[in-house]
């Protein structure tokens, strides 16, 4: 007979809450710039220069000084002094009347009004003509020292994930290496007497596992580390055995079982997480899928009980775990659920309960977000957030770009 678990049921929120109030951003380690991308900063990032460094020409053209050599009906006269190209250390200085040809990036000399564009001046005999329309104008095309940062400025804040243009930034500040939280390290085992790994004989009745290759590709996609993908057989002993020489050999930072969750005979993930003294945080969500999901710590491990059936799998390892591997990361991160005009009907509502669904979300003719549930096995781009009181919007996670759609409003 099954031992009875007690019923630890929680909402959507209240998991989410409960499992980041366990979890504790992970040791900081320094990695060089360039591995940096998708990290999470371990401390505020601040400028240590003034960027850039120098007032800089921000076109191609000719610095000229505030008085021409000589003027004349629609232009100025300016005699050429030189020319500046961008990386000349030598410091020029502009007399009235002078001007320097000069390069984008080039240090703008001292007495330099403006810098006109190439394209609007006529160059001839050591002299330059420069429209009076142009000269009408302020100061332009002047890059002024410290313009895009200042010394001390705040490039990030601690629990930023760094992307591209912080990778710049932190570039032309002359930063090599960074601190950032360590990756996440997680090891998955699907359960399933039934299921055998791709490439291996397929018995009678058996069937191949998809979820170890659907979590490591999310993991990925959260820069958390693989470190492995198990099969266990629905055998308490066996299943217990298995969790344990991962624990010991791998030492994950979390841990991911699919399957076994169901009141069935055979269902025997709880009783195998209570076996190794795990203490349960929750058993049952009011949820549609994920009712039967655990979460718990496993000796201080986090350990997630997921469903068998990859559609649970997916949507609740976005609701679920994803969040938690953002806090193990550092990385605080809001609630997510914007709202959308729903595209036909989708509700399946169960009274107290959140009923998921995968979806197509895109932005029609008139600029609107749209959503509409996912078809077959089309990959889907958002989660409905569908509780029965749905008319016209829904509210929806989004989790991955918007989809592009025809005037039928289908997937392209």
């Amino acid at each position: 007979m099954k031992p009875e678990s007690p019923q630890l049921e929680l909402s959507l929120a209240e998991a989410r809450a409960a499992i980041a109030a366990r979890l504790a951003p992970l040791a900081a380690e320094r990695v060089p710039l360039h591995l940096a991308r998708g990290r999470v900063c371990a401390a505020d990032l601040l400028a240590s220069r003034s960027s850039p460094s120098c007032d800089q020409s921000a076109r191609d053209g000719f610095a000229v000084a505030a008085a021409p050599l000589s003027a004349a009906p629609g232009f100025a006269l300016f005699h050429i002094a030189g020319e500046i190209a961008a990386g000349c250390a030598e410091l020029k200085t502009l007399a009235p009347g002078q001007a320097f040809r000069i390069m984008t990036g080039a240090v703008v000399p001292s007495g330099t009004a403006r810098v006109v564009p190439f394209e609007v001046c006529q160059e001839e005999g050591g002299q330059v003509r420069v429209p009076l329309t142009e000269l009408a104008h302020g100061q332009r095309h002047i890059r002024r020292q410290g313009c895009e940062v200042r010394a001390g400025d705040l490039l990030a804040v601690a629990g930023t994930c760094l992307l591209p243009d912080h990778l710049r930034l932190l570039a032309e500040d002359g930063c090599e290496e960074i601190s950032v939280r360590r990756l996440p390290r997680a090891a998955v085992v699907c359960t399933g007497s039934e299921l055998t790994q791709a490439g291996e004989p397929l018995p009678p009745g058996g069937k191949i596992s998809g979820n170890g290759a659907l979590l490591a590709a999310l993991l990925e996609e959260q820069h958390c580390v693989c470190l492995c993908c198990c099969i266990a057989k629905d055998d308490a002993d066996s299943m217990a055995a298995l969790l344990a020489e991962i624990m010991e050999r791998d030492r994950p930072d979390l841990l991911i079982t699919t399957g076994g969750m169901g009141p069935g005979k055979f269902d025997l993930t709880e009783q195998v997480f209570a076996r190794l003294g795990g203490e349960p945080v929750y058993n049952r969500l009011r949820l549609r899928p994920g009712r039967a999901t655990l979460f718990g710590l496993l000796h201080g491990l986090p350990f997630f009980g997921l469903p068998g059936p990859p559609p649970a799998v997916r949507l609740l390892f976005h609701e679920l775990i994803v969040p938690a591997l953002a806090r193990l990361q550092g990385e605080e991160i809001a609630d997510g659920l914007i709202k959308a005009r729903l595209d036909g009907p989708a509700s399946a509502a169960q009274p107290g309960c959140t009923v998921l669904k995968g979806a197509v979300v895109w932005v029609d003719e008139e600029g609107r977000l749209r959503a509409r549930p996912a078809q077959g096995l089309e990959p889907p781009n958002a989660i409905l957030h569908l509780r029965g009181d749905e008319a016209e919007l829904v509210s929806l996670r989004l989790i991955g770009p918007l989809a592009a759609a025809d005037s039928a409003g289908r997937r392209r």
